[in-house]
C-alpha cells in the first residue's frame, strides 16, 4: 500500500494569510496551506477546481463542523518515488473567497457502544 503525502500551496507566497503561516520551530513563512498523510488503497486526490474544506472543534476538542474554504486548486502535480511507495501530490491554490456555511458533521456510533453491541450479539 503506497503513502500519499498531499500538500496544498498558495500560487503566490504574498496570498492572504501569509503572516500566519509560518513552519516551526524557526517562524520562517511558507506557503504551504495545509499538508495530508493519506495510506488509503485508492486515495481521494484533490482535482482542479476543488475547494478546500475548513473545519473547527467543540469544546472537548472533537472536529464538529465544517465548511468550503477559500482556497481553489488551480493545477497539480504528482511524484513517485522509484524506489519506495512514497507519491507526493502538490495542489496549487488561488485565494477565491465565499460566504459559506458552518455545518455539524456527522458522526458514527462511539466504539465503546459498537464493542458493547458486537459482544452483546455473540452471546
Amino acid at each position: 500500500m503506497a503513502e500519499v503525502w498531499i500538500v496544498y500551496k498558495a500560487e503566490d507566497m504574498d496570498a492572504p494569510g501569509w503572516e500566519a503561516r509560518q513552519l516551526m520551530p524557526r517562524g520562517s513563512l511558507t506557503d504551504i496551506l495545509w499538508e495530508n498523510w493519506s495510506s488509503e488503497e485508492v486515495p481521494t486526490l484533490p482535482k482542479t477546481g476543488d475547494r478546500t474544506r475548513d473545519y473547527k472543534s467543540d469544546e472537548s476538542g472533537f472536529t464538529s463542523h465544517g465548511k468550503d474554504g477559500d482556497w481553489v486548486v488551480s493545477r497539480v502535480h504528482q511524484f513517485s518515488s522509484f524506489d519506495t511507495d512514497l507519491r507526493i501530490v502538490v495542489a496549487y491554490c488561488q485565494y477565491q473567497p465565499i460566504e459559506s456555511q458552518w455545518q455539524e458533521l456527522r458522526r458514527g456510533k462511539p466504539v465503546e457502544e459498537l464493542l458493547e453491541n458486537a459482544q452483546t450479539s455473540r452471546l
